[in-house]
């Protein structure tokens, strides 16, 4: 059975764990104040990952009263859900090494423990899940209890089917309940009496009622909890006797989960966000950064916190969640022996922010704790004018290589990389790079006579899918652009239509989703790009053939008329697997039966577990429709799109440095994980992930009838769309379909441009 299809939300929302807090300990912020002699500061964070050797976390990690830290793992074979027992890791320096015992619960419990909640003394609450053969559905849920390392009791909470959450808090354990009903997310909450046994029922007011599942956190003496509100993440406080909340901040700054929140003794909560862990103190209205963000795990924004534990000595213990599913926990450690700025600092320049960037720098600091590096992103997410942000960005950089200068390492994405090699700004970084790991028909292209001055850490592919059989005659941008006109027209339709989820006949079907000139962008210019621009040579006929491809689908779709031109996006997740994004493209084919064809950009090859279409659309449980897939029909052959474009600066000061840097965005470690950025580019974790797609259970062997292996392999072509190039087409495609051009006038129009762009590069 396919798991959530809805709107996009991190899978990791649904699996956060037991926070914990203590004193305040140790530094308050980052820096240190040098003496008036003008000696060296010292002091830095240092970030460790928490060794699990593969294991998925069950609970933790949490502060116990004695000082001492605990957390629990279990090992999951994604594949099948079979588990292994659960393994309790114990620390008693403040989570730098763990001993490993087995408590021994897993024989004591039905089905296989998955999560667990430990309070200050000890007192554990646990959930075991006992799998129904036949449907996830009929999953029964059974919940357990040890007080002072005494006997697995069994609790029978009358009306609680599955706990999301347990606070230990005044003798009590506060059991949360999240359920999915009529209107919307609820959370209920019951008090179970340690003592007694006896549990009373609490009803929660609308802000927390409704708040997607609230988890909170004792700061002080005091519950406090965040929610995800409209447009907000609020910082409330809870009456667990009457289940009234207060507002305590109408925001919490930065923050980004409800499961990662604590709190101490003192009353102040710490929280995880992409920028660091910050602290608000008892009573403060301003959140301050204790744990800067730059060069951690925290840093890339498809890490997801699920929980925070703030260790005795005051260091912090985060357990981040990954779009591939899998869970780390992260050591942040206030290392009073190395020096607050190195040296040594390398800098990495990017237009946009970069996930496996930031990975990459992560593992380059853990490698080098004695080197500072830096990663600037050039147009923030903010930009007003991201256009002219981004020719601004470009001219300083410029600028500067040109003068021997700028940063250590680029990072190439929107960049004409092959003119600055020409001019001799990159170094060749052949002598770095593991090429022989790499996958050959993906890199080959960018090594010239050996030598290597980009290369890209991640690749997507642009495909089309489409029932079994119907993809065999669309072998080129003119058979694609007559199926669209051998179909029936796409009338004015969007996820607001109320016949979305009404499948079509096959006659009355369209071909694609096409609404606007960014869609035609998207679907064209990755499998045209090269054949209209390469070279510096501009192929007239090329250009030609693609807008009169937009004009004649524009016309007949009738765009210029659309009101409704949002689709329905959505996001997928089984454990085990990566993320898998549903964009409207994909969706008015696999989703509303609207469209013959789907589209999208593949990033992982996961997607094909989700690529067909169901007999019964409002039914996930009915057969698969047969479906293919290939690399979509446009003018270049074998094209897929280099992501993450590594090149290192001909005259960095620290050459070798930046070069080693440069290596470890094709580390292991690096390649193995998915970021939503693309797919590896390591041959070895490129095959294990086919392996890994096509031996997981909802592989559909029954009804996809393509060969996934056999695609990558046929992407031979790398193709980058110059920034001018797509500008161009946005502004003459909308012109397009708005009736104010004609094809021919809309290719005289992006000539023109490209002919001064080219002008530009002599």
């Amino acid at each position: 059975m396919k798991g959530y299809r809805g709107a996009t939300l991190c899978m990791a929302m649904l699996l956060s764990l037991t926070a914990c807090g203590n004193t305040p300990a140790g530094p308050t912020d980052n820096t240190t104040i040098a003496s008036e002699t003008g000696e060296k500061q010292m002091g830095r964070w240092v970030e460790s990952e928490v060794e699990l050797n593969g294991r998925e976390i069950a609970g933790g990690p949490t502060l116990l009263d004695d000082g001492s830290l605990v957390m629990f793992a279990y090992e999951q074979d994604p594949s099948t859900l079979e588990t292994g027992p659960v393994s309790r890791l114990t620390s008693t320096d403040n989570g730098e090494t763990w001993t490993e015992d087995n408590p021994g619960w897993s024989d004591q419990t039905d089905g296989f423990i998955n999560q667990i909640w430990v309070g200050g003394d000890g007192t554990a609450c646990m959930s075991s899940v006992v799998l129904d053969s036949e449907s996830r559905a009929d999953n029964s849920y059974h919940f357990y209890l040890q007080k002072d390392g005494g006997t697995l009791e069994e609790l029978q909470v009358e009306g609680f089917e599955n706990i999301r959450h347990v606070v230990f808090y005044q003798g009590e354990a506060l059991l949360f309940q999240q359920s999915y009903g009529e209107y919307g997310v609820s959370c209920e909450m019951t008090a179970y009496s340690l003592a007694t046994g006896e549990t009373r029922k609490v009803t929660l007011d609308g802000d927390a009622m409704y708040g997607a599942g609230i988890e909170p956190t004792i700061a002080g003496d005091k519950l406090l909890y965040l929610y995800y509100a409209e447009t907000s993440m609020p910082l409330m406080e809870l009456n667990p006797q009457d289940g009234i909340s207060t507002q305590v901040m109408d925001t919490l700054s930065e923050a980004v989960s409800s499961a990662a929140l604590v709190g101490d003794s003192e009353g102040a909560v710490y929280y995880p966000t992409p920028k660091g862990i910050y602290r608000l103190a008892p009573g403060g209205t301003l959140p301050e950064q204790v744990v800067p963000a730059d060069g951690t795990a925290m840093s890339v924004n498809s890490n997801y916190p699920t929980s925070i534990c703030r260790a005795a000595n005051g260091d912090f213990l985060v357990t981040l969640a990954g779009d591939d599913s899998t869970r780390k926990v992260y050591r942040y450690h206030y290392d009073e022996t190395l020096p607050a700025h190195s040296e040594t600092t390398l800098s990495v320049w990017s237009l946009e922010d970069s996930a496996t960037a930031r990975a990459a720098i992560n593992l380059y600091k853990q490698k080098h704790p004695e080197v500072d590096v830096t990663f600037t992103v050039a147009i923030s997410d903010d930009a007003q004018d991201p256009a002219a942000a981004r020719n601004d960005a470009l001219t300083q950089l410029n600028t500067e290589l040109l003068a021997g200068n700028g940063p250590d390492l680029l990072i190439l994405d929107g960049v004409n990389y092959e003119t600055y090699a020409e001019k001799g700004l990159l170094a060749d970084i052949s002598d770095t790079l593991p090429l022989a790991e790499l996958q050959q028909n993906l890199t080959e292209p960018f090594v010239k006579d050996g030598k290597v001055y980009a290369m890209p850490a991640r690749f997507t592919v642009p495909v089309l899918i489409g029932d079994d059989g119907t993809l065999d005659a669309l072998s080129d941008l003119d058979a694609m652009q007559q199926a669209v006109m051998d179909a029936a027209p796409r009338g004015d339709f969007g996820a607001d239509s109320s016949d979305y989820y009404e499948p079509l006949p096959d006659a009355e079907k369209y071909a694609l989703r096409l609404t606007s000139a960014e869609d035609f962008a998207e679907f064209l210019l990755p499998v045209t790009a090269s054949a209209i621009l390469n070279d510096n040579t501009i192929n007239e006929d090329a250009l030609g053939q693609v807008m009169e491809f937009v004009e004649t689908v524009s016309d007949y779709y009738g765009i210029k008329d659309y009101t409704k031109k949002e689709g329905m996006g959505s996001a997928q997740g089984w454990s085990g697997t990566d993320t898998i994004a549903i964009n409207p493209e994909q969706s008015e084919y696999t989703d509303s039966g609207h469209a013959k064809y789907g589209w999208f950009n593949m990033d992982t090859p996961y997607s094909v577990l989700a690529m067909a279409r169901k007999e019964d659309r409002m039914d996930y449980s009915s057969p698969d429709i047969p479906c293919d897939i290939m690399l979509r029909p446009g003018l270049v052959s074998g094209a897929y799109t280099p992501k993450t474009l590594v090149g290192v600066n001909a005259g960095s000061e620290y050459l070798d440095l930046a070069k080693e840097l440069a290596a470890a965005f094709f580390d292991p470690s690096v390649q193995d994980t998915f970021y939503s950025d693309g797919m590896t580019v390591r041959a070895d974790c490129l095959a294990a992930k086919l392996d890994a797609v096509v031996n997981n259970e909802y592989y559909p062997s029954d009804s996809f009838t393509g060969d996934i292996k056999e695609l990558l392999n046929s992407c031979t072509t790398p193709v980058l769309v110059p920034e001018l190039l797509r500008s161009s087409f946005l502004e003459h495609a909308d012109a397009v379909i708005q009736g104010e051009e004609n094809a021919a006038d809309a290719a005289n129009g992006i000539k023109a441009d490209l002919d001064l762009y080219l002008a530009e590069q002599q």
